[in-house]
């Protein structure tokens, strides 16, 4: 039996119809894989920060539990999500953060219009790329935030291998990072599932596609550009 192999001609259409194809499968499971360890870490890590949070431990068998729950989301946090950019549609995942390091003129006008849009109106800004100007700030506050948490974090499990000054400032970075990140993902998901112009932006992270009306308005430059290589194969 003769062997198909998939050349880049064949690939599917990223434009079916009237939807996009914004996501790919790497890039959706890096993204919940971030966000459930996340998540673990923030709660078990509640307990860990101060005794009054200590009661609601006992959903995780206890503060010991929930510390063990801590340290073993982290390294899924850390290695699971660094692995995603060698294995599952890992160009993608380069890609991506090449582009959150290169803020352009219509990236800045996009976070200039951004209060409007984030308080229920639709800022008036430039044709955008895949990630527009707010989404590449989402994207470093959870780089650096993540940087400075697993820093900070391998300094306080490790904590007799380091200096005492070194970890006695672990512990403030580390609960700022987390702070600073928390604080960015209510946001993220308040545009996410809650938001009336931006929700719609859901469904690329659940099945891969946005509609071709949402991504006409949000990703004009990206969009464009995937109707013209479209056209060219």
């Amino acid at each position: 039996m003769a062997v198909k192999i998939e050349t880049r001609n064949q690939a599917p259409k990223r434009i079916v119809s009237d939807k996009v194809l914004r996501f790919r499968t790497g890039e959706r499971v890096s993204h919940w894989v971030h966000a459930i360890s996340f998540f673990a870490l923030l709660f078990t890590g509640l307990g860990v920060l101060s005794t009054f949070f200590q009661p609601a431990m006992t959903i995780f068998g206890g503060i010991h539990v929930a510390r063990l729950i801590h340290r073993g989301s982290a390294i899924v946090f850390v290695v699971v999500v660094g692995l995603m950019f060698f294995i599952g549609n890992p160009r993608y995942h380069w890609r991506w953060l090449k582009s959150v390091f290169n803020f352009t003129k219509s990236d800045w006008q996009h976070v200039s219009a951004f209060p409007k849009e984030f308080f229920g109106g639709h800022g008036t800004y430039p044709a955008q790329d895949k990630f527009n100007g707010g989404e590449k700030i989402n994207s470093l506050i959870t780089i650096l935030g993540t940087v400075f948490i697993t820093l900070s974090g391998i300094v306080m499990w490790l904590a007799p291998l380091f200096p005492p000054g070194l970890v006695r400032w672990a512990y403030p970075v580390h609960d700022l990072s987390m702070f600073l990140m928390t604080a960015s993902v209510i946001g993220h998901m308040y545009l996410g599932l809650l938001h009336p112009d931006s929700r719609a932006a859901m469904s690329g992270m659940l099945n891969g596609y946005v509609s071709t009306q949402f991504a006409r308005a949000h990703h004009a430059k990206w969009y464009d550009g995937l109707k013209n290589e479209q056209k060219d194969v």
